[in-house]
């Protein structure tokens, strides 16, 4: 088990990633952390657990205004809201030298258009607009993929604005082909 989740770890993971498989992607590093560290991963994964039914309720609260302001724009849209996987927590926590209490954008939202190839930037750059003008951005957190994808193609803004109660969300703006 411990050689074939470093396999995963390794070798399969970021070849699901290349392959633009994410939702793969992020199960293998799940699973491989799961059997190449289980205390590391039980502690994350628990404390995911205990405040799992705060979080729901914070991202739907964050995530309700933003829908009514955004529904003015007149585009049809959806919103996403996530956890950070318990490999990315771990990820942040070692690179960060820091805690699980103080990981700050635990939260992430994809807001995802559907609108034709030669609307999207406008769309998006518009959705981020009003993120900007309802939530407090962090300058240091905007990337900016749609004028220029990743080599790989991924095409998408990122930006990370303190949401209500001063918990970072990391919101994610696309459109459906992108996504």
């Amino acid at each position: 088990r411990q050689q074939i989740a470093r396999q995963c770890s390794y070798l399969y993971a970021p070849l699901a990633h290349r392959m633009g498989l994410y939702k793969i992607k992020t199960e293998l590093e799940d699973l491989s952390l799961k059997y190449t560290n289980r205390d590391i991963y039980s502690e994350i994964a628990r404390k995911l657990n205990e405040t799992k039914r705060s979080r729901d309720q914070y991202i739907d609260g964050f995530i309700g205004p933003l829908e009514d302001k955004l529904a003015l724009m007149g585009y049809p849209f959806s919103i996403k809201g996530r956890t950070k996987s318990i490999h990315s927590i771990y990820n942040k926590i070692r690179k960060q030298n820091t805690s699980f209490e103080n990981i700050y954008d635990l939260f992430a939202i994809r807001i995802i258009f559907d609108v034709p190839k030669e609307k999207e930037k406008a769309a998006c750059w518009q959705a981020y607009s009003v993120v900007a003008d309802m939530y407090q951005p962090n300058p240091k957190r905007l990337r900016d993929w749609l004028s220029i994808p990743k080599s790989n193609g991924y095409e998408s803004l990122h930006t990370t604005v303190l949401g209500p109660q001063g918990k970072w969300v990391e919101v994610q703006i696309r459109t459906t082909r992108m996504d």
